[in-house]
């Protein structure tokens, strides 16, 4: 971690307790949104309740990892990552956040290490994670756990039906 950064809390949760992820993951939404509005009505649906079923369905399949992280003494999480291995070993960081104003200190790349040690942990035979084309930084912190493109894949929207 870097000089002056906070002191943090990292900690695993069960399955049950996804529901804490909510707030994050509104906020990780919020942070997608201006990149989505080029395709207004394809946009997923900014409601946690269809993606925390996404999520579990997987872990039902599989083995499931969600790691929150806060600062020492502070109730506010202020990051989080979740990571699954199917039960055929395909390893995902399915969902990862960390606060705008935490950028910067290390967060994401500790918790993409961690995640990652434990796909290899449980038996993962290999890795994946999507990312936005315009999200740069988190291009780059991928990349630099040696993630590289492996299908870019372009969408033209085009409006509905004219009536």
């Amino acid at each position: 971690m870097k000089e002056g950064s906070p002191i943090l809390v990292y900690r695993l949760i069960e399955a049950e307790s996804i529901d804490v992820l909510r707030p994050l993951w509104e906020k990780l939404r919020g942070y997608h949104a201006p990149w989505l509005e080029r395709f207004p009505g394809e946009q997923p649906p900014y409601n946690f309740t269809p993606r925390k079923a996404g999520l579990l369905a997987k872990a039902a399949q599989g083995h499931l990892r969600i790691e929150l992280v806060r600062g020492t003494g502070d109730p506010t999480d202020i990051a989080y990552c979740v990571t699954t291995v199917t039960a055929d070993g395909r390893g995902e960081v399915d969902s990862m956040f960390v606060d705008e104003s935490f950028r910067g200190h290390g967060i994401g790349t500790e918790l993409l290490r961690r995640a990652l040690a434990w796909c290899d942990a449980v038996g993962a035979v290999s890795k994946s994670v999507s990312v936005a084309y315009e999200n740069r930084e988190a291009l780059a912190l991928y990349q630099r756990f040696g993630f590289h493109p492996r299908v870019l894949q372009l969408q033209q929207h085009l409006p509905g039906p004219k009536g």
